[in-house]
């Protein structure tokens, strides 16, 4: 069986080929899922497939709402009211359920120049500290979140008559799937850690 690349690999394809982005968060993906335990792999296969799933709904009713709101414009010489408001409740669930998935693929910005050049031990611990990091926010976001429900109730959000909860409901919804993600990035990174004996 080939080995594993971990996480932060800073391993590069041959300069003859040009590797889609998309094709390689997949696979990185699929490297993760080939290192966690059964039911955990099954779970958290279930988790990315349906959130991958609603981000393409939510993309194409986002997509289809700016279209229908260019073309009454510019064709018609009106405005639909409703799709300023509702394009950015769309795009705001959009971007904090994507985060976790991006996350898993490898799409967020880091430095991996700077631990290029460290020892892999050193490495890991690093990289270790930065996900404990991203998770302390997330945690705080979480809690935020669930904070600011309680006065976004008593809010309307003027441009869809519903309560300004959806919008903030989007904050620890998305960041509790990041907060998921980044612990699975962490089991990963420890077990791999070396010297582990896993």
């Amino acid at each position: 069986m080939a080995s594993q690349e971990p996480f932060s690999s800073t391993a590069t394809p041959p300069p003859d080929e040009i590797v889609d982005p998309d094709v390689a968060g997949r696979r990185k993906v699929a490297g993760q899922w080939s290192r966690l335990p059964g039911g955990w792999r099954r779970f958290d296969m279930a988790m990315i497939s349906w959130t991958q799933y609603l981000l393409c709904i939510v993309g194409v009713l986002f997509a289809a709402m700016i279209t229908l709101e260019v073309l009454s414009r510019y064709v018609f010489s009106f405005s639909m009211y409703f799709v300023n408001a509702a394009s950015r409740l769309l795009l705001v669930w959009f971007f904090l359920l994507g985060a976790g998935i991006a996350m898993r693929h490898g799409a967020h910005v880091g430095f991996e120049l700077l631990l290029s050049k460290l020892a892999p031990a050193k490495r890991h611990v690093i990289v270790l500290i930065g996900l404990l990091c991203c998770a302390v926010f997330s945690l705080e976001m979480v809690y935020a979140g669930v904070v600011a429900l309680g006065p976004a109730w008593r809010q309307s959000e003027p441009g869809l008559d519903i309560p300004l909860a959806w919008p903030i409901l989007s904050i620890p919804v998305g960041f509790a799937l990041l907060l998921y993600h980044i612990a699975v990035i962490m089991w990963l990174e420890w077990r791999d850690a070396p010297g582990s004996r896993a």
